[in-house]
């Protein structure tokens, strides 16, 4: 009788964590939080949409550089969770192509989100979406990475 119980409840915990897993979603930032954070660190703020004129699905794009690091952050609102998912599945490619001897990485998805990075032979590039909201690191040496992850965490993505 106990073991019927234990299994019983073993089995209801393991369902109820697939649910919790399955369902996890992410609330998006939007462009001003994007473009207040990075202001507020001292980093210029660029508008890039004029670089994606052939690429409709892009509907905002912003890049913040820190001064005196050569590394950017780039922040893309798009028409839709469908096309986040295509670029975001694009540049985790590019990312994948970029891996070298010695790396390692992290990736982690839920119903609205997912997101990669990659530390490879010193260098560090990430990838994330969310709803419709993507943010992209590229390629950058690794002493940026805590930068980056501090800016992204006060971000909330």
């Amino acid at each position: 009788m106990k073991k019927t119980s234990r299994l019983m409840a073993l089995v209801l915990a393991i369902g109820l964590l697939s649910v919790m897993l399955v369902s996890c979603t992410k609330t998006p930032s939007d462009s001003n939080t994007f473009k207040d954070l990075a202001k507020a660190k001292d980093y210029t703020v660029e508008d890039a949409l004029s670089q994606f004129t052939d690429t409709p699905q892009i509907k905002e794009v912003f890049i913040a550089y820190p001064q005196g690091r050569p590394f950017q952050i780039e922040f893309y609102v798009v028409d839709n969770s469908d096309s986040a998912r295509m670029i975001f599945n694009n540049l985790s490619n590019v990312i994948e192509k970029q891996k070298g001897n010695v790396h390692s990485g992290f990736s982690v998805s839920g119903k609205n989100y997912a997101k990669r990075t990659m530390t490879s032979d010193g260098k560090y590039t990430m990838v994330e979406f969310i709803e419709n909201t993507l943010v992209y690191v590229p390629q950058t040496d690794s002493s940026n990475k805590s930068e980056i992850e501090k800016f992204l965490d006060e971000m909330k993505y």
